[in-house]
């Protein structure tokens, strides 16, 4: 030890010792009560005659000699000295154990000795821990603190067991890019270039897709008594194949039995569409109906179907074409179908734009630049961001979400949205829709025989026949007018009276304008009338089951942010 540490230890020690306070115990010895009284240092306080007095009143000691006391205060010898007798026979202070039903834990209430008696040692609890069984998980901290009498009465954890590990289960590693949604990445001015997306890739004949993973071992567990707790195994994952892939002879690997297009669906099913590359569709190709992908390098002549239980991938912009695909369907350019064309997926949509078209997909519908005079309906979301985000007129039907960056148009052109509708109601509509276009479709050639009758009458004598026809023509307008005017009622009552989901939202960017209507479910609409709402903008159920108008985004789980003062409503 060197010189400055030794003169600081003894420099600290003399200054605890000239500081220090005298102080006394009474002990319990055979029944007999013995007094200690140790002397203070030279700067300390010492001992008080009454303080000893009303200890040993507190401990209802008997038979004792004030005198004794005084001069055993005064002698200050630190030995103990007899001065009266115990009430009664003194107990040491008890630990009571309780173990839970599963041993997996112990808990020891410390109860205070009576008369004087000693407390429990850290070998006399342990020694009552293993009495009792308790051999694992014992916690050292804890047993001191007993053994110190720092609680008495208080429920204290003594020993805990390990719980086992189960083993995690085996698992399947995808070797292909298989993103669940686009990758949508915005530049620095916030546009996202939609052309790459990274949802088509291709692998060859042969090549590995996947592999299983073993599953990882467990850890075994122990109870307070020691037992040993079995882990439960970890389970081997099962494949789940479609067409075109096949196993390796250990079972370990899935490889590609074709070149073509690798995919795994929601289910986890992993497949190989074959692809088919085409230059144009048309006259000279005829309609398409193929099991893989179709990728379409040109153009689609209008009023040609494109079917496929994989993908679709169109490279330019279409016009009044009907594809159809269970899988994503891709435009790199647009889609302008003239009120006539429609584009269904079982999965997602991307395009650049929409114009007078019709959307549907199961999951959710991607455009960048705009949706103009167009039908989009979408179990998950429509999202119309990217470019320019416009939603303008038309209506816009989806599951759980709504997002764009302007809704509507200045000239305040008629713009309706229907967000939170649960698929089944999705499908209902889907169906009300189809019955509309048919009889819209029969009354249109209805209307057509009609002018023209009407025409010809003008220019010469019809005949009897023809004079016939013309009151059963108009007979059979007034009915199919009458059918539809209800098929657009139920259309109506079901866009307007279900229950959506309470998470549901609507975000507009920079501006809502007039002219938009919004609806959240039965009977909850939002409509803008007299001038523009600036962004960003967010519409959800409230808390009072209105529709709220806010500039911060609803918490998931139907937990919605603090209402601000900017907060409002606005039902018709």
């Amino acid at each position: 030890m060197s010189d400055s540490i030794r003169n600081f230890t003894e420099s600290l020690l003399k200054d605890l010792e000239e500081n220090e306070n005298g102080f006394f115990k009474v002990e319990n010895l055979d029944g007999l009560a013995y007094l200690t009284i140790f002397p203070a240092g030279k700067k300390g306080k010492e001992v008080e005659y009454r303080e000893i007095l009303k200890r040993l009143d507190v401990f209802k000691i008997s038979g004792i000699g004030e005198e004794e006391v005084k001069r055993i205060l005064k002698a200050k010898d630190s030995e103990p000295h007899l001065v009266g007798k115990w009430p009664g026979k003194p107990e040491a202070s008890s630990l009571d154990l309780k173990i839970s039903e599963d041993k997996m834990t112990v808990h020891g209430i410390l109860h205070p000795p009576k008369f004087g008696g000693k407390l429990l040692t850290r070998d006399e609890v342990l020694a009552q821990l293993q009495s009792n069984g308790i051999v694992f998980g014992i916690i050292e901290e804890s047993i001191l603190k007993l053994s110190q009498a720092e609680d008495y009465g208080k429920r204290t954890l003594v020993a805990q067991g390990e719980s086992p590990i189960p083993g995690k289960d085996g698992d399947i590693r995808i070797l292909f890019q298989h993103p669940g949604t686009p990758t949508l990445e915005e530049d620095e001015f916030g546009r996202v270039d939609f052309k790459n997306i990274q949802i088509i890739q291709s692998v060859k004949k042969n090549q590995k897709l996947a592999e299983k993973v073993s599953p990882s071992p467990g850890k075994p567990g122990k109870n307070v008594r020691g037992e040993v707790l079995p882990f439960e195994e970890g389970k081997l994952a099962e494949w789940k194949l479609g067409p075109n892939v096949k196993i390796s002879e250990d079972g370990n690997i899935v490889q590609s039995l074709i070149d073509g297009r690798p995919l795994i669906d929601r289910f986890g099913v992993i497949r190989v569409d074959e692809v088919c590359l085409l230059e144009n569709v048309d006259f000279s190709t005829g309609n398409i109906n193929f099991p893989g992908t179709i990728i379409v390098e040109e153009s689609i002549a209008d009023g040609f179907t494109l079917e496929t239980d994989g993908s679709i991938i169109v490279k330019k912009s279409v016009g009044k074409v009907f594809l159809k695909a269970k899988g994503d369907i891709v435009l790199s350019g647009g889609f302008m179908g003239r009120n006539g064309g429609m584009i269904e997926s079982g999965a997602d949509i991307y395009a650049k734009f929409i114009e007078q078209g019709k959307m549907i997909a199961k999951n959710s519908i991607f455009i960048e630049e705009a949706a103009m005079h167009s039908e989009l309906i979408a179990g998950e979301s429509v999202v119309v961001r990217g470019g320019r985000g416009e939603i303008i007129g038309g209506q816009c039907v989806a599951g759980k979400m709504i997002t764009c960056t302007k809704l509507g148009a200045i000239v305040e052109t008629k713009t309706v949205l229907s967000c939170g509708m649960p698929p089944e109601l999705l499908s209902e509509l889907e169906d009300l829709k189809s019955e509309i276009r048919k009889n819209q479709d029969i009354l249109k050639k209805v209307d057509t025989s009609i002018q023209k009758l009407s025409d010809d009458s003008q220019r010469r004598n019809l005949s009897p026949e023809e004079k016939d026809s013309l009151p059963k023509l108009q007979a059979i307008r007034q009915k199919y007018s009458s059918i539809l005017e209800n098929l657009f009622a139920q259309e109506q009552s079901a866009i307007l009276s279900f229950d959506p989901d309470k998470n549901s939202f609507i975000e507009v960017e920079r501006e809502i304008f007039p002219g938009v209507e919004a609806n959240l479910g039965r009977n909850k609409k939002f409509s803008v009338k007299l001038k523009e709402i600036p962004g960003p903008s967010f519409l959800y159920l409230g808390g009072d089951g209105q529709i709220a108008h806010s500039k911060v985004k609803p918490k998931r789980l139907g937990l919605l942010q603090e209402e601000s003062s900017e907060s409002e409503s606005s039902t018709d």
